[in-house]
């Protein structure tokens, strides 16, 4: 069956092991089983390279071993938790979810004694912030877990130390159990803040410090650079030792993400063939090379790419407008100027201006403000290449030395763009054109309106959330050509982005589909029926919630404490009958403060399930000019949850 998209999630075990990279996940498992221990493995890589995919592929190889496991994933616990509260919440998930798997291969084989230690444990990292945890001492958890080097607190991890060592030591040494070693994996330790993933480590270091355990960390080093930078200020030559010291202290085996040895063409292949796109083998050897002088070899990086693509080549193909016939080049080209708008913003910035590169010359020059004289000094200097000896060669080559990026990529871009006109030595100005119309729709810039992006309708698709997130923090204003009815907020807060992030990631997880749209906010669908709407924050930062109400409730709606819960479409009757649909005008309000949101959070979930049966059950109301008059009585009435 053909599919529209590729899902963003790691693999689960070695058969969707499309890049190949079982082969380290073997060797990695074979060393875990005879390695001593305490020991610490590092995966290291940049967000999106398959470390999840290889802690995935290690952790189904030891299933079947000796071994018990417990995976964590430091991003959940940070999305609603206090800074001062990450880190307990995450080493009490460690070990409740050691317990859990322990529980379901039934050895989880512990005396009373041990059991009670283990609760302590529990208590100690599981309890909130400011909450005490023995009314004897009156220890307050944030003092506790929040600064491990303080003398109290030094004390208190100990305490806990030997408890854990005690109880583990108890569990892999009980004869009625298998288990004689324990791995933890400790993932997406470089999405939640730098300071915290630093602090997770820290504590990691010296409660988990303990025979029988093994932890395998998913993490990016430039990740705890930053988050060491207040204790060590920015990273230079003269410190840069200090930064890898404390890094080597933790991680006793380095292991950096192979993304050099991935098999890219056959992961491109097999993507390509599952959102049904056929290149020939002819061609097929363009498009890996359009990946590699691109993207590179990050996985995450390439799926958002192809996704963007796919969206694409069904926009051509579905557009009535266009009658023109599109051969594989078309696709080929329209690949490349992809892979420059999100490698290459400047220079894919450069064609909108004037996509007819070959044709550069002192004018173009003069008109983005490059001095031509002064850039073919400068590449005289170093030797003119082959890549530098036409104008256009030139003025690519003096823009990329501008930014510190670029200037390492520059060779690659002008490799890229030669390759376009060998692949097109006819028609290439006409095709580029049309190929960049089509990009733009995918585009995210703060200079968008170099060329407005405009489909049937004046309606601005978006590739997801984290594009459709990007233009709301550029402050976008109000523009007339991209077809915007509300102005984008001037900044959205990392508490914003987090909610949204929250409610998108459910939304998904209950199969509803989301459309983003700068005019509608995030549209929410349910078997091609809208349920309800999601908003980014206004300039007042509220955030709006519009769900479909429920039929089992009267279509009523709610009364919640705390929450500015109102419609959006009064009824009016004196200006005739409505046509509105009032299952879809409620609105919620969510202010961004965590308590509101915590205590929140089941009855909105509560909302979004009722509006899903409603529509599944075929009960949506149906206003006409006979009923209209009922409106009344459901924009009047409401019901009330207690909270």
């Amino acid at each position: 069956m053909k599919s529209s998209s590729i899902k963003d999630s790691p693999i689960q075990n070695i058969q969707e092991d499309s890049l190949q990279v079982s082969k380290y996940a073997v060797s990695l498992s074979k060393f875990i089983e005879i390695s001593d221990t305490p020991i610490t493995i590092g995966l290291q890589g940049e967000w999106g390279t398959g470390k999840t995919s290889l802690m995935s592929l290690i952790k189904e190889l030891l299933n079947e071993s000796s071994i018990a496991s417990s995976w964590v994933n430091t991003w959940e616990f940070s999305l609603f938790s206090k800074p001062e509260t990450i880190t307990p919440a995450i080493l009490s998930g460690m070990l409740d979810n050691l317990k859990q798997e322990c529980k379901a291969r039934n050895i989880w084989t512990l005396n009373d004694e041990s059991r009670d230690k283990f609760n302590k444990a529990m208590k100690f990292f599981g309890s909130i912030a400011n909450q005490v945890i023995d009314n004897n001492t009156g220890v307050n958890v944030s003092n506790a877990a929040g600064d491990l080097n303080s003398n109290f607190g030094k004390s208190q991890v100990a305490e806990m130390k030997s408890s854990i060592s005690t109880l583990l030591h108890d569990l892999v040494n009980d004869e009625k159990n298998p288990v004689k070693k324990i791995v933890f994996f400790v993932d997406d330790l470089d999405r939640i803040q730098p300071k915290d993933a630093v602090e997770v480590l820290e504590a990691l270091k010296n409660i988990f410090d303990i025979p029988h355990c093994v932890f395998i960390l998913a993490i990016d080093y430039d990740i705890v650079v930053k988050g060491l930078e207040s204790k060590f200020g920015k990273k230079t030559k003269e410190n840069e030792r200090e930064f890898r010291s404390f890094f080597d202290k933790i991680i006793q085996v380095p292991f950096t993400m192979p993304t050099g040895a991935y098999n890219i063409m056959e992961f491109l292949k097999q993507k390509l063939k599952e959102l049904d796109i056929v290149i020939s083998d002819n061609n097929f050897p363009h498009l890996n090379k359009i990946v590699t002088l691109t993207v590179g070899n990050n996985p995450r990086s390439l799926k958002r790419y192809l996704n963007s693509f796919s969206l694409i080549a069904i926009l051509i193909e579905s557009d009535d407008d266009n009658d023109d016939e599109h051969d594989e080049i078309d696709f080929i080209l329209l690949f490349a100027v992809l892979g420059l708008q999100i490698s290459y913003q400047d220079i894919f910035r450069l064609l909108l201006i004037d996509h007819n590169y070959i044709e550069w010359e002192k004018l173009f020059a003069a008109k983005i403000d490059l001095d031509l004289e002064k850039t073919e000094q400068d590449i005289s200097k170093i030797g003119d290449s082959e890549y530098t000896n036409e104008i256009w060669e030139k003025i690519i080559w003096g823009i990329c030395q501008n930014d510190t990026y670029l200037k390492n990529q520059t060779f690659k871009i002008l490799e890229l763009l030669n390759i376009l006109r060998d692949i097109v030595p006819n028609q290439l100005n006409e095709k580029l054109d049309k190929a960049l119309d089509f990009a733009s729709i995918t585009n995210v810039d703060d200079n968008i309106a170099i060329k407005p992006v405009t489909t049937k309708g004046q309606v601005t698709y978006f590739g997801g959330f984290d594009n459709y997130i990007s233009l709301m923090r550029t402050g976008q204003e109000e523009n007339q050509e991209l077809g915007l009815k509300r102005r984008a907020p001037k900044k959205i807060s990392n508490e914003s982005e987090l909610f949204l992030r929250k409610w998108v990631a459910y939304f998904e997880s209950v199969n509803c589909e989301l459309k983003f749209t700068p005019s509608a906010g995030c549209s929410v669908q349910y078997e091609k029926r809208k349920i309800g709407q999601l908003k980014p924050p206004d300039r007042k930062g509220l955030i709006e919630f519009l769900i479909l109400r429920s039929s089992k409730r009267g279509y009523k709606k709610p009364a919640i404490k705390g929450v500015n819960v109102s419609n959006i479409i009064k009824y009016a009757p004196d200006d005739g009958p409505s046509y509105v649909l009032p299952w879809g005008k409620e609105l919620f309000k969510v202010l961004e403060t965590q308590e509101l949101i915590d205590l929140h959070e089941n009855h909105l979930k509560t909302f979004i399930e009722e509006a899903i049966e409603t529509v599944d059950g075929n009960n949506v109301l149906k206003v006409t000019r006979e009923n209209h008059n009922i409106l009344k009585e459901i924009f009047e009435g409401e019901y009330h949850v207690n909270i």
